[in-house]
C-alpha cells in the first residue's frame, strides 16, 4: 500500500533556511494530510506524513496494515530500535510498512505533548481518505509515564503496571481520559487488549465480549502461540475483530503518530 502526494523540501523565512523538526513547524496547508520534509538530531532530511486535526498537528512514526502488525520490524515494542521504511522516496509512501528509527522516534516525542493512533482504511492505493482518520483512535498526552510505556520498557506484560491514560472512538463509544492497561514484548506490538481493559486500571468496558472462534480467524497468524483469546487493538493482530476498523480488512491501515498544538496563525 502506497500513498503517492506531493512535498515541499524546504521551508524559508527572511531569506534564511529553516530546518524543521516535526510536523508542528509547517502551518496547515488547508489539507488533513501533506508529506514534508523534516530534520532529525543528527541534522539528517527524512520525510513524514503530517496529519493536521483543527490545532493539533502530528507527525507520523509508524503505519503497517493488518497482516504487516506481525512483520519482524513491526512486532515489537517501541522502545525496541526496528526501523523500516524510514527514508522513503518523495514520490510513494509505504503506508503498509513503516516506522521511524527510535532515535527519530524518542527526538520527534521530545518536541512533543500528544500521542495518536488511527485506523485509516485505504482501497485505493494512489489515494488516501484523510476523512477516515480518526474513525477508531486514542490519543492522549507524551509525559513520563507515556515514555516508559512507549520507549523504555519492551516488556509490559502485567496489566496493573502498565496503565495509559487515553481519550478516544471505539467501536462507535467515544471516551475520555480513561486509564488503559495497554502490553507489549520485545517481539509484540504495544496494544489494548479489548477484553482486559475492564479489569484494570480505570476498568474502562469497551463492551466487546471476544468470541475466541472469530478473534482468532480475524487473526494473521497464531503467535505468540497461548495469547489469550481476546481481541487486540491498535496493533499485534494476532487475534483480532472485524468489527475495529484497523483490523476489518487486509487494507486497514494502524498508524501512530506523535504531534503538538500549533500556535493559531493570525
Amino acid at each position: 500500500m502506497f500513498l503517492q502526494i506531493t512535498s515541499h523540501v524546504e521551508e524559508f523565512a527572511a531569506g534564511v533556511t529553516i530546518k524543521p523538526r516535526s510536523c508542528v513547524d509547517f502551518p496547515s496547508t488547508g489539507g488533513a494530510v501533506a508529506l514534508k520534509t523534516i530534520y532529525d538530531l543528527n541534522d539528517q532530511p527524512y520525510h513524514v506524513l503530517c496529519y493536521y486535526d483543527g490545532l493539533d498537528v502530528y507527525t507520523l512514526i509508524e503505519s503497517f496494515n493488518k497482516t504487516n502488525s506481525l512483520h519482524s520490524k513491526i512486532a515489537s515494542s517501541f522502545a525496541i530500535d526496528s526501523p523500516i521504511n524510514e527514508d522513503t522516496t518523495l514520490s510513494t509512501f509505504p503506508l503498509d510498512l513503516y516506522r521511524l528509527s527510535k532515535a527519530r522516534m524518542e527526538y520527534l516525542a521530545s518536541r512533543s505533548t500528544l500521542f495518536l493512533s488511527t485506523c485509516d482504511v485505504i482501497t485505493n492505493p494512489n489515494q488516501f481518505n484523510a476523512g477516515s482518520v480518526g474513525h477508531d483512535y486514542i490519543k492522549g498526552s507524551v509525559n513520563q509515564n507515556s515514555r516508559r510505556i512507549f520507549f523504555e520498557s519492551a516488556w509490559l506484560t502485567t496489566a496493573s503496571d502498565n496503565c495509559l491514560s487515553v481519550s478516544g472512538n471505539v467501536f462507535g463509544a467515544s471516551f475520555a481520559a480513561k486509564s488503559i492497561p495497554v502490553f507489549s514484548r520485545n517481539d509484540i506490538h504495544l496494544h489494548i487488549s479489548a477484553d482486559e481493559t475492564k479489569q484494570y486500571c480505570d476498568k474502562h468496558d469497551l463492551l466487546l465480549v471476544s468470541d475466541p472462534v472469530k478473534v482468532a480467524s480475524c487473526g494473521v497468524r497464531n503467535y505468540p502461540p497461548g495469547a489469550p483469546p481476546t481481541a487486540n487493538l491498535f496493533g499485534s493482530y494476532n487475534k483480532c475483530t472485524t468489527d475495529f476498523s484497523c483490523s476489518s480488512g487486509d487494507n486497514s491501515i494502524t498508524s501512530w503518530w506523535l504531534g503538538s498544538t500549533a500556535s493559531p496563525i493570525f
